[in-house]
């Protein structure tokens, strides 16, 4: 498991909003919802877009092409076409700085 320094991208970020983030093979979405900052899964599982061309809704993000909505604590699926849950990040903060687990 590797640890990697997001701090940036999470400074970055106003309410509402998401950022790509590339972890190696790992294609990250961080987002800051209503409760909090979220990393999931960048890709949609239904239709394989890219989530942070989509919308963060509350603690929701929001598929651009099918309006697929998952539960960014979770990954769950809450709305829109049958498809797998996302994958969830560990985001952690140490220290001042910003971390995910991948």
């Amino acid at each position: 498991m590797a640890r990697i320094d997001v701090t940036d991208a999470v400074q970055s970020l106003g309410p509402g909003e998401s950022r790509a983030y590339a972890a190696g093979a790992d294609e990250i979405a961080i987002c800051r919802g209503d409760s909090g900052v979220f990393a999931v899964a960048d890709l949609c599982t239904h239709a394989h877009a890219r989530l942070t061309d989509g919308f963060v809704l509350g603690d929701l993000i929001e598929c651009p092409l099918h309006q697929a909505q998952y539960r960014l604590d979770t990954g769950e699926l809450v709305d829109g076409p049958e498809c797998p849950a996302l994958r969830t990040y560990k985001l952690f903060e140490q220290d001042g700085r910003w971390y995910v687990e991948t």
